[in-house]
């Protein structure tokens, strides 16, 4: 009985044992098995590998064909909101998505030498972009197998990696090694990254046999060079060139006996000085090259001319839907301006031309790509209180924007159409008229802007107020109606912030006993948010009331603390906070060289634009571990010395040859640990971090602080944000709201015109219920560039 009992364990253990391994086996399986794809069959996107040589440094670098134009702009645009920045192979330096996707060479920085068989794009899986996005960055492929050699160039600035056995012996090649592996005998030129980089010439016994042990083949036979046109494509198998384009062959190397060119049937024998000319005819051809000894074969083929389109070098697109008159001279007409690459240094002009008039205005550009409202340059100098009298009388008014001659866009601006609008007289009369008539309106003073509107006072007249509707009928003249509003003022007004006091605010839909509630409050900002204006002080004012009453909507949404910390905060822009931090305390300034309160800051200011003009990624690479190198260290201190310089400069013009003499003698520097903490904590700030604090839930605030909303549509926030409620559903009171109840919570913010149109009353109920919901769409709509100026501007 013994013996039996301990066979059938015995047999227990070995099926358990054989359960086991079959789990085993499948786990090993599925973890083998090809990840899901989107099905889209993309062909291998391969780059090329270059060595640039200047001065006595060296640099790899590298480059990517580009895409389809719509599919590179997608990924383009996704990877920027995700703010991805590559580590090839997991060793090089982070190489921002704009600069790998433009087409044009960039420096790879290796930190150590990259394993053959490692991902070109490590953690792909973890970035969070759609799966056939990240089919295309799978496609990508960049060979980094040794042995690596590179051909290079006559002038000897650039090598080109080389591919297949066979090179030519009548040029010199660059080859890089692991430290210390290099071949003895040749000569050593610089260090590149973790490679030695050395130099062999076939000319030498020791360089071919260097080249043979590398599996190379060297060839002298045939020597000869090929003049005219490039072909159509740098990297096809088999040269294209176009119909009729002219073709000339130049012998570089003639033996005694000559060299005989056929070409087809026809055949000629070269002398020294003698150059072959044939034109390029349909279909394929083969070029054979003889000295007696050997024959080289030349394969190309001729096509017709392609119908090529150039890619556009940068490109304008509005921002948010509203295309108005109205919204040109509230500041809400907002515009993207993209580029395949980043840019600096441009200007974007505006030109209005309304009521026979032709009006416009330069100025600078941020570095692209980047955002611009019709509440700044060159939009600010162009809308003076004349052309604004000029264009809210205007039916209809053509705008147009360019960028230099690289891209433009033009659009026609028509008078938003409402139900009623307002009219004026010569004596000063203003009505509310609709098509059945005229309506009754009353007025809301600035002192009470929450106030409901009431018949005209007496004494109204003595500050700023804003005309309203009163008693619509919804049904006859639809709900946008009531926000019909026009804001007028005195002609003469101070231009500080007019007294207001704050009302008791009510965490309640309606408020009650003296308390406002949601609904009231929302009602208000929107008749202010879009108000016409009458004259520039009106808009002055409609602007600073809508910014307190925003301010009140986002304390009841987000409570008193937020409020209280938003306050603090302002509106943050990253270079222009760089450029308050370093005033403040001095740093990047040259503490031995005594600068006037006015060239400090004139100094700072030249400083950040010369960082920002290096460093358009700066913000991408700060963080807790800075993805910066000595060598990025080096050139920020080199980029508060240029301005030393230019100040010095500036000077000097002026004829103050003193002052510019002491101010050229400005070095300043700073250990890198110090320029960690400055970038770390403007950073910070820029991310509006007291405010990401009290995200709720906690643990998913990172996925909304990695975003880059500072160009994205309010179609895209959206988007954005319900992911983000669908992905912190376990901490919401209710079910994840429904995309247009996130819209129209966003639009509140962000585009108070679409608001207007939208359900925004029933995203009442979300807000007062789902406070994370309410804290995580304002922190995106202040993050994004033009929400962030709404509550000043609109």
């Amino acid at each position: 009985m013994e013996r039996i009992a301990t066979d059938l364990a015995s047999d227990q253990v070995a099926r358990r044992a054989v359960a086991v391994a079959r789990r085993i086996q499948r786990t090993v399986a599925e973890r083998r098995a090809p990840a899901a794809s989107s099905g889209l069959q993309l062909p291998s996107i391969t780059g090329s590998l270059f060595i640039r040589r200047h001065d006595n440094s060296m640099t790899l670098q590298a480059a990517f064909p580009q895409m389809e134009a719509d599919l590179q702009g997608r990924l383009r645009r996704a990877l920027r909101r995700r703010r991805y920045a590559a580590r090839l192979w997991g060793v090089s330096g982070p190489v921002p998505s704009e600069q790998f996707l433009s087409g044009l060479p960039f420096t790879l920085k290796l930190a150590t030498l990259p394993s053959e068989d490692a991902d070109l794009f490590p953690g792909l899986d973890h970035v969070d972009i759609d799966q056939e996005l990240r089919d295309v960055l799978a496609a990508f492929e960049l060979d980094i197998a040794r042995p690596l050699l590179f051909a290079v160039d006559p002038d000897e600035e650039l090598g080109r990696r080389v591919h297949g056995p066979s090179i030519s012996g009548h040029r010199k090649y660059w080859l890089l090694s692991r430290s210390g592996e290099g071949p003895s005998g040749c000569a050593a030129l610089s260090e590149v990254g973790p490679y030695e980089c050395h130099l062999l010439d076939p000319v030498e016994e020791i360089a071919r046999k260097v080249l043979r042990d590398l599996g190379f083949s060297v060839h002298f036979g045939i020597s000869v060079e090929f003049a005219g046109q490039p072909p159509l494509e740098r990297d096809a198998p088999v040269p294209v060139f176009v119909v009729g384009d002219q073709r000339l062959v130049l012998p570089r190397r003639v033996p005694p006996e000559g060299v005989s060119v056929q070409l087809d049937d026809e055949q000629v024998h070269l002398a020294t000085d003698d150059v072959v000319t044939f034109f390029v005819e349909r279909g394929d051809h083969t070029l054979r090259v003889s000295n007696g000894s050997d024959d080289r074969d030349y394969t190309f083929r001729g096509m017709p001319a392609p119908l090529s389109v150039p890619t556009a070098i940068c490109s304008i697109e509005p921002r948010f839907g509203d295309l108005t008159v109205q919204a040109l001279l509230r500041g809400a007409l907002e515009f993207a301006v993209e580029s395949f690459a980043p840019l600096d240094g441009l200007e974007l002009t505006v030109e209005i031309d309304a009521s026979g008039r032709r009006l416009f205005a330069t100025a600078p550009l941020d570095p692209l790509p980047s955002s611009v409202s019709s509440e700044q340059e060159p939009f600010a100098t162009l809308l003076d209180e004349e052309t604004r009298e000029l264009l809210a009388r205007a039916p209809s008014l053509k705008l147009r924007l360019s960028v230099g001659k690289l891209c433009a866009r033009s659009m026609i601006l028509e008078q938003r159409v409402r139900p009623c609008w307002w009219q004026g007289t010569d004596d000063g009369t203003i009505t509310l008229t609709s098509e059945t008539g005229m309506l009754p309106f009353g007025t809301v003073l600035a002192t009470t802007p929450a106030a409901p509107p009431a018949p005209e006072l007496a004494d109204a007249h003595e500050e700023a107020r804003l005309l309203a509707p009163i008693g619509l009928n919804v049904s006859e003249h639809g709900g946008v109606a009531e926000f019909t509003t026009l804001c007028i003022a005195p002609s003469q007004a101070r231009l500080g912030s007019p007294a207001i006091k704050k009302p008791s605010l009510t965490r309640r839909r309606c408020g009650g006993n003296g308390a406002l509630g949601l609904e009231d409050v929302v009602e208000s900002y929107l008749r202010w948010s879009l108000a016409e204006s009458t004259t520039f002080i009106a808009e002055i004012r409609r602007r600073q009331i809508t910014g307190v009453l925003d301010g009140w909507l986002t304390e009841i949404c987000c409570g008193e603390e937020w409020g209280r910390r938003e306050t603090i905060l302002g509106d943050v822009d990253p270079w222009e906070e760089l450029v308050r931090a370093c005033d403040e305390t001095g740093f990047g300034r040259d503490p031995y060289v005594e600068l006037s309160r006015e060239d400090e800051v004139a100094v700072t200011r030249i400083a950040v634009r010369e960082i920002r003009s290096q460093f358009p990624d700066l913000w991408a690479r700060v963080g807790p571990l800075c993805a910066l190198s000595q060598e990025d260290y080096e050139a920020l201190d080199l980029a508060c010395a240029r301005a030393y310089t230019e100040l010095a400069d500036m000077y000097r013009n002026q004829g103050k040859e003193d002052v510019a003499t002491g101010i050229a003698e400005g070095d300043p520097g700073a250990a890198p640990d110090d320029w960690d903490s400055v970038l770390r904590r403007v950073k910070s700030t820029a991310e509006l971090q007291p405010l990401a604090e009290m995200l709720l839930p906690s643990d998913t605030a990172h996925g909304l602080m990695t975003l880059e909303p500072s160009m994205m549509t309010l179609d895209e926030l959206t988007e954005e944000l319900t992911a983000w409620a669908r992905s912190a559903r376990r901490a919401l009171a209710g079910s994840v709201p429904p995309g247009e109840t996130v819209k129209a919570i966003l639009a509140l913010w962000a585009e108070p015109e679409a608001a207007a149109s939208l359900d925004w009353r029933s995203a009442l109920d979300v807000l007062l219920a789902e406070r994370s919901v309410a804290r995580a769409a304002r922190y995106l709509a202040l993050r994004s560039r033009g929400a962030a100026r709404g509550s000043s501007s609109r």
